[in-house]
């Protein structure tokens, strides 16, 4: 029997595989963004441009005839070129604006992003190994790039590539709780996947301290050049470390070197292929250190490409002559062969899925991108079952080592996740309590800047409005006693000048005093149905006739209200409109009933519009604007006819028509409890 059941499952997944695996969309469509798009992938949505020497703009790339669509992710193999990529994205109008654009490919030298700007130019985002990790605008394991769309509508995208590695890469875009979700699974999995491979480094260490056989060395050696050379590709070390490219590229490389060197060393002896032809083992394995050798200084003299490009030419040479050579020994009943053939042909198959990405022949994807790891988790763990049973007298040790390796991963998975849930809770909490403490803080200092905005102005108020009567008062006092034989007409005039003085002063005092009240006394407000046409009538009959025009159309019968409040607003309203108004101009009060049965109560009159800056402070309490400094008033008239409209439940604006030279004032009450 040439194969065994398990094998040509395997060699049946492998082959099925290797034909679906190129099966792709070619329709290059717009990439869609909606509400609830989590990640969408730019395989079938791009299109690429070669650009050799780099020495397109983004102007003339978009411009450029030479465009061919690609049916999946990028995959160009090596190359000098800078290649373009062309991503048509529409964002629908209910599609969040953050959104964030990863690269699969963690080992991209340059990476340019170019968007348009609405200015007929572009934005440019920067990223990649040359540029920097510590330049990136996001500190990730591969380059992400934060993108944010304020606009729906489409978008063309524009990204340059270039790299010594490889070219192959897919682009996929992500919502930010999608990107945040993915990257916490993505760094779980890199620990769990790389814990578990240092706890077996770990263990065979131990296996290899206790038995001192040469092939657990050798296999331990073997293991370690593997991860180091996965590491460094799916570049973890290089952002936790922030490796710079100068470095990292050249100890990828020599891994790599290394990593052939030793795993043909380990293939023979696993194989067990010395015995049968010992030259040719010989000839197979210094032809591979020399090749190892060439390679690793190629990469060192900065031919960076050229050296991997050969190290990984002969690596696939070797699969195929070992394979070949398994196959033949496993026909002529050489026992070891078949375990060869499983173990190491899983591995081979990884290996030869991802020479053939890096060298644009099948497409990028997920397969392709973790074929590699995936193999050389399944043959390092069939590997060590492998050791495991050559050294049937551990085994029993080595069986409790592995279910402690299995309690250990699962307890530090499970502690990993409370401890993420625990943190993440509480910085919630922690945010919270800022947020609440800045809004607290941001209330206390408009409060604070209110008052003594109040302040100053109550000061001002005081100093102009007080001290002018008081002027008055004792001016006409001084020549009251310097003159006591005066004319008892003059005498009069005299007194009417301090009474007039004095009643002035008692109208502010009272104006305070009221204003005061409203703000201190919770009784203040005392509504009750009240007559609308009685009450506008009432307040108006204060005032000359001739003065004031009312134009009072389909008002209720009945209005619920604090009558005296209201006619408190009212003839502040009025008052205010006599001091600015032209003096042969009338003041037009229109008192109409709104929708809902709401009040609406304008007053108009014609002078000078109010000055734009002037606006936002003119309800503040003791506020006087640049018209008002010469006029009597504490500055309290419209902050108290705001009030009285909120007591009410309704408002007061401003209208200011500059082209009329007609400034308006609008109160609008609601009429709760109209009968």
């Amino acid at each position: 029997m040439l194969f065994s059941p398990p094998m040509k499952r395997i060699f049946s997944i492998l082959f099925l595989f290797s034909i679906l695996l190129p099966l792709s969309g070619l329709a290059q469509s717009a990439l869609d963004l909606q509400a609830g798009t989590r990640k969408v992938s730019g395989s079938g949505h791009l299109s690429m441009l070669r650009d050799p020497g780099a020495q397109l703009t983004p102007d003339d790339a978009l411009a450029s005839d030479h465009w061919q669509a690609i049916p999946a992710a990028l995959s160009a193999g090596y190359t000098k070129d800078a290649i373009w990529l062309r991503l048509v994205v529409e964002r629908q109008a209910d599609a969040p604006q953050e959104w964030f654009l990863r690269f699969t490919n963690a080992l991209l030298d340059d990476v340019r992003l170019y968007r348009p700007n609405g200015a007929h130019a572009w934005s440019e985002q920067l990223a990649g190994e040359d540029v920097g990790r510590a330049a990136w605008p996001l500190d990730t394991r591969n380059v992400v790039l934060p993108i944010r769309m304020a606009a729906a509508g489409r978008e063309i995208w524009l990204i340059r590539l270039q790299s010594k590695n490889a070219m192959s890469t897919n682009v996929e875009v992500w919502s930010r709780l999608a990107f945040g979700d993915s990257s916490r699974r993505e760094y779980l999995f890199y620990g769990l996947y790389f814990g578990c491979f240092a706890l077996l480094i770990v263990l065979h260490v131990f296996f290899w301290r206790m038995t001192r056989e040469k092939q657990s060395g050798l296999y331990l050696l073997y293991v370690s050049m593997n991860i180091l050379t996965e590491l460094m590709t799916v570049a973890i070390p290089q952002q936790l470390f922030d490796i710079p490219v100068a470095f990292s590229d050249p100890l990828l490389g020599l891994s790599m070197c290394a990593s052939l060197a030793v795993g043909v060393h380990f293939s023979l002896q696993q194989l067990e292929l010395r015995p049968v032809w010992p030259r040719f083992s010989r000839f197979v394995l210094y032809g591979a250190r020399t090749v190892a050798l060439l390679s690793a200084v190629l990469i060192l003299s900065g031919r960076f490409s050229m050296g991997v490009i050969l190290m990984q030419q002969v690596a696939m040479a070797l699969i195929a002559v070992f394979i070949s050579i398994a196959l033949w020994l496993v026909l002529h009943g050489h026992k070891p062969a078949r375990f060869f053939l499983l173990v190491f042909g899983i591995f081979y198959a990884g290996a030869v899925i991802s020479y053939l990405r890096n060298m644009a022949v099948v497409p990028t994807n997920f397969g392709t991108d973790h074929a590699i790891a995936i193999g050389a988790l399944l043959h390092t763990v069939l590997m060590s079952l492998r050791l495991n049973f050559r050294y049937d007298g551990l085994r029993r040790d080595k069986e409790m080592a592995q279910a402690e390796t299995v309690r250990v991963v699962r307890q530090l998975n499970e502690s990993l996740e409370h401890q993420v849930a625990k943190r993440t809770e509480a910085l919630q909490q922690e945010i919270a309590q800022r947020m609440q403490l800045e809004q607290e803080l941001r209330q206390a200092l408009d409060v604070e800047r209110k008052i003594k905005e109040e302040q100053q102005d109550f000061v001002a108020m005081v100093s102009h409005e007080f001290r002018t009567p008081l002027a008055i008062i004792n001016t006409t006092a001084q020549q009251i006693a310097k003159n006591l034989d005066a004319a008892r007409e003059r005498t009069l005039v005299r007194c009417q000048n301090l009474r007039d003085a004095a009643r002035r002063m008692a109208a502010l005092v009272d104006e305070y005093l009221t204003a005061d009240r409203m703000e201190a006394s919770a009784t203040a407000y005392r509504p009750a149905v009240c007559d609308t046409q009685q009450v506008l009538q009432a307040t108006l009959a204060e005032w000359p006739t001739e003065r004031i025009t009312l134009s009072a159309q389909s008002l209720p019968a009945s209005f619920f209200c604090d009558r005296g409040l209201l006619q408190v607003a009212l003839r502040n309203l009025l008052a205010n409109a006599d001091r600015h108004s032209i003096t042969d101009r009338t003041i037009h009060v229109n008192a109409t009933a709104a929708e809902g049965g709401d009040l609406h109560i304008a007053v108009s009159n014609h002078g000078e519009p109010i000055p734009e800056d002037e606006v936002p402070r003119l309800f503040q309490k003791y506020f006087r604007g640049h018209a008002a400094q010469h006029q009597p008033g504490a500055g309290l008239g419209l902050y108290l006819v705001k009030r009285i409209a909120e007591m009410h439940g309704g408002s007061v604006h401003l209208e200011n028509n500059i082209a009329a030279k007609m400034v308006t004032f609008s109160l609008r009450l609601p009429n709760t409890g109209a009968v």
